[in-house]
Protein backbone atom coordinates (compact mmCIF):
# COMPACT_ATOMS: atom_id res chain seq x y z
CA UNK A 1 0.00 0.00 0.00
CA UNK A 2 1.36 3.31 -0.87
CA UNK A 3 -0.14 6.51 0.88
CA UNK A 4 0.49 10.17 -0.71
CA UNK A 5 1.31 12.53 2.11
CA UNK A 6 0.48 15.73 0.26
CA UNK A 7 -3.21 14.16 0.19
CA UNK A 8 -3.06 13.49 4.01
CA UNK A 9 -3.88 15.79 7.35
CA UNK A 10 -0.62 15.76 9.59
CA UNK A 11 -2.31 13.68 12.08
CA UNK A 12 -2.13 11.16 9.85
CA UNK A 13 1.29 10.73 8.29
CA UNK A 14 2.45 11.05 11.98
CA UNK A 15 0.12 7.41 12.80
CA UNK A 16 2.07 5.87 10.15
CA UNK A 17 5.56 7.47 10.33
CA UNK A 18 5.87 6.86 14.31
CA UNK A 19 4.53 3.26 14.07
CA UNK A 20 7.40 2.52 11.20
CA UNK A 21 10.12 4.53 12.13
CA UNK A 22 10.87 2.48 15.49
CA UNK A 23 12.71 2.63 17.69
CA UNK A 24 13.42 6.15 18.06
CA UNK A 25 16.10 7.33 20.45
CA UNK A 26 14.43 9.80 23.11
CA UNK A 27 15.89 12.78 24.07
CA UNK A 28 14.46 14.02 27.63
CA UNK A 29 15.38 17.82 27.58
CA UNK A 30 15.12 19.97 29.94
CA UNK A 31 15.29 24.13 28.87
CA UNK A 32 14.69 26.79 30.76
CA UNK A 33 12.96 30.12 30.27
CA UNK A 34 13.93 33.74 30.63
CA UNK A 35 12.55 33.82 34.28
CA UNK A 36 15.40 30.92 35.36
CA UNK A 37 11.71 28.43 35.43
CA UNK A 38 12.86 25.16 34.01
CA UNK A 39 11.13 22.79 32.15
CA UNK A 40 11.70 19.00 31.18
CA UNK A 41 9.83 16.99 28.67
CA UNK A 42 11.07 14.22 26.21
CA UNK A 43 11.00 14.12 21.91
CA UNK A 44 11.40 11.15 19.98
CA UNK A 45 11.79 12.87 16.89
CA UNK A 46 15.27 13.04 18.02
CA UNK A 47 18.74 11.75 16.42
CA UNK A 48 22.56 12.72 16.42
CA UNK A 49 23.54 14.07 12.62
CA UNK A 50 27.83 14.08 12.58
CA UNK A 51 30.37 14.25 14.69
CA UNK A 52 32.67 17.65 12.97
CA UNK A 53 30.47 19.66 13.44
CA UNK A 54 28.45 17.53 16.57
CA UNK A 55 24.81 18.42 15.53
CA UNK A 56 21.82 16.97 17.19
CA UNK A 57 18.35 17.75 15.70
CA UNK A 58 14.59 17.94 17.42
CA UNK A 59 11.72 18.21 16.36
CA UNK A 60 9.18 20.07 18.44
CA UNK A 61 5.33 20.13 17.25
CA UNK A 62 3.19 22.47 19.50
CA UNK A 63 0.37 22.42 21.62
CA UNK A 64 -2.94 21.58 21.14
CA UNK A 65 -3.80 25.40 20.92
CA UNK A 66 -1.54 25.74 18.29
CA UNK A 67 1.07 27.79 20.51
CA UNK A 68 4.34 26.04 20.76
CA UNK A 69 5.43 24.42 23.44
CA UNK A 70 7.68 24.92 26.72
CA UNK A 71 10.99 23.78 25.20
CA UNK A 72 10.73 25.45 21.69
CA UNK A 73 10.27 28.68 23.47
CA UNK A 74 13.12 28.00 26.02
CA UNK A 75 15.66 27.59 23.85
CA UNK A 76 14.65 29.68 20.79
CA UNK A 77 14.77 32.78 24.02
CA UNK A 78 18.22 30.95 25.99
CA UNK A 79 19.81 28.71 23.03
CA UNK A 80 20.97 26.74 25.50
CA UNK A 81 19.27 23.22 26.64
CA UNK A 82 20.58 19.64 27.68
CA UNK A 83 19.42 16.26 26.27
CA UNK A 84 19.37 13.53 28.53
CA UNK A 85 19.24 9.42 27.31
CA UNK A 86 16.44 7.37 29.28
CA UNK A 87 17.34 4.71 30.87
CA UNK A 88 14.20 1.90 31.79
CA UNK A 89 14.33 3.02 35.63
CA UNK A 90 13.74 6.46 34.41
CA UNK A 91 10.57 5.24 32.06
CA UNK A 92 7.68 6.74 34.15
CA UNK A 93 8.90 9.54 35.28
CA UNK A 94 10.26 10.37 31.57
CA UNK A 95 6.54 9.89 30.11
CA UNK A 96 5.01 11.21 33.08
CA UNK A 97 7.16 14.83 32.25
CA UNK A 98 5.23 14.81 29.17
CA UNK A 99 2.17 16.26 30.91
CA UNK A 100 0.67 19.19 28.95
CA UNK A 101 1.68 21.07 32.69
CA UNK A 102 0.70 24.84 32.59
CA UNK A 103 3.60 27.34 31.30
CA UNK A 104 4.22 28.45 35.48
CA UNK A 105 4.75 24.99 36.17
CA UNK A 106 8.71 22.83 36.29
CA UNK A 107 7.89 19.27 35.74
CA UNK A 108 11.25 18.81 37.52
CA UNK A 109 9.74 19.97 40.70
CA UNK A 110 6.54 18.25 41.03
CA UNK A 111 8.03 14.70 40.01
CA UNK A 112 11.07 15.50 41.71
CA UNK A 113 12.55 14.80 39.19
CA UNK A 114 16.90 15.77 40.35
CA UNK A 115 19.20 17.40 38.54
CA UNK A 116 22.77 18.43 38.21
CA UNK A 117 24.67 21.19 36.91
CA UNK A 118 26.17 21.20 33.47
CA UNK A 119 29.82 22.61 32.88
CA UNK A 120 28.84 24.68 30.00
CA UNK A 121 25.37 25.90 29.79
CA UNK A 122 23.12 26.87 32.23
CA UNK A 123 20.57 24.19 32.02
CA UNK A 124 21.16 21.36 34.40
CA UNK A 125 21.48 17.67 33.56
CA UNK A 126 19.08 15.03 34.86
CA UNK A 127 20.97 13.29 37.49
CA UNK A 128 20.25 9.91 37.11
CA UNK A 129 20.42 10.15 32.82
CA UNK A 130 23.70 7.70 32.12
CA UNK A 131 24.46 10.03 28.91
CA UNK A 132 23.46 13.78 28.80
CA UNK A 133 24.45 15.92 26.12
CA UNK A 134 25.27 19.88 26.33
CA UNK A 135 23.53 21.99 23.57
CA UNK A 136 23.82 25.06 22.08
CA UNK A 137 21.07 26.17 19.89
CA UNK A 138 23.23 25.88 16.26
CA UNK A 139 20.25 26.86 14.07
CA UNK A 140 16.29 26.94 14.59
CA UNK A 141 14.19 25.83 11.34
CA UNK A 142 10.20 27.56 11.27
CA UNK A 143 9.17 24.48 8.93
CA UNK A 144 5.86 26.78 8.04
CA UNK A 145 3.80 23.90 9.65
CA UNK A 146 3.08 22.35 13.19
CA UNK A 147 6.76 21.79 13.73
CA UNK A 148 10.15 23.41 15.01
CA UNK A 149 12.97 21.76 14.19
CA UNK A 150 16.41 22.47 16.32
CA UNK A 151 19.55 21.70 15.10
CA UNK A 152 22.09 21.86 18.34
CA UNK A 153 26.06 22.15 18.58
CA UNK A 154 26.77 19.44 21.27
CA UNK A 155 29.45 21.53 23.42
CA UNK A 156 29.90 18.10 25.80
CA UNK A 157 28.46 14.80 26.79
CA UNK A 158 28.43 13.43 29.83
CA UNK A 159 29.11 9.52 30.51
CA UNK A 160 28.60 7.59 33.99
CA UNK A 161 31.87 6.17 34.94
CA UNK A 162 30.72 2.64 35.38
CA UNK A 163 30.10 2.15 31.81
CA UNK A 164 33.49 2.54 30.67
CA UNK A 165 36.62 1.31 30.59
CA UNK A 166 39.85 1.01 28.84
CA UNK A 167 42.12 4.40 28.47
CA UNK A 168 40.38 7.67 28.68
CA UNK A 169 41.45 9.37 25.36
CA UNK A 170 39.34 6.57 23.82
CA UNK A 171 37.01 4.58 26.42
CA UNK A 172 35.15 1.83 25.54
CA UNK A 173 31.72 2.20 26.32
CA UNK A 174 29.22 -0.63 27.52
CA UNK A 175 26.31 0.35 25.43
CA UNK A 176 23.99 -2.46 26.68
CA UNK A 177 24.49 -2.13 30.18
CA UNK A 178 23.25 1.79 29.76
CA UNK A 179 20.03 0.06 29.84
CA UNK A 180 18.70 3.08 27.26
CA UNK A 181 14.93 2.77 26.24
CA UNK A 182 13.23 3.76 22.94
CA UNK A 183 9.96 4.96 21.47
CA UNK A 184 8.25 1.99 19.36
CA UNK A 185 4.65 1.92 17.66
CA UNK A 186 1.81 2.37 19.38
CA UNK A 187 1.05 5.53 21.93
CA UNK A 188 2.66 3.55 25.33
CA UNK A 189 4.76 1.79 23.80
CA UNK A 190 8.91 1.44 24.24
CA UNK A 191 11.88 -0.70 23.41
CA UNK A 192 14.97 -1.89 25.68
CA UNK A 193 18.03 -1.60 23.76
CA UNK A 194 19.37 -5.29 25.16
CA UNK A 195 18.18 -7.00 22.13
CA UNK A 196 21.23 -7.17 20.12
CA UNK A 197 22.84 -9.41 17.79
CA UNK A 198 25.85 -8.72 15.23
CA UNK A 199 26.72 -8.63 11.43
CA UNK A 200 30.46 -7.87 11.01
CA UNK A 201 31.02 -5.20 8.70
CA UNK A 202 32.60 -6.23 5.36
CA UNK A 203 35.48 -4.67 2.72
CA UNK A 204 36.01 -4.36 -0.75
CA UNK A 205 35.87 -6.65 -2.61
CA UNK A 206 32.92 -8.35 -0.87
CA UNK A 207 33.85 -11.78 0.08
CA UNK A 208 32.01 -14.64 -2.15
CA UNK A 209 29.47 -15.28 0.40
CA UNK A 210 27.71 -11.96 -0.56
CA UNK A 211 27.96 -12.12 -4.26
CA UNK A 212 24.85 -12.80 -6.26
CA UNK A 213 25.56 -16.24 -7.72
CA UNK A 214 23.97 -17.16 -11.95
Amino acid sequence: MKYEFSNMAPAERYRLLVNTVTPRPIAWVVSRNEDGLLNCAPYSFFNVLGSDPPLCVLGIGQRAEGDPKDTARNILATGEYTINLVKSADARAMVDSGVDAPRDVSELDVLGIETKPADHVSVPLIASAPVSLECRLWKAIDTGGNFHIMLGEIVAIHIDDEFLSGPPERPRIDGAALDLIGRSHGSANFLRGTDLFEEPRVTWPLPDRTLKKD
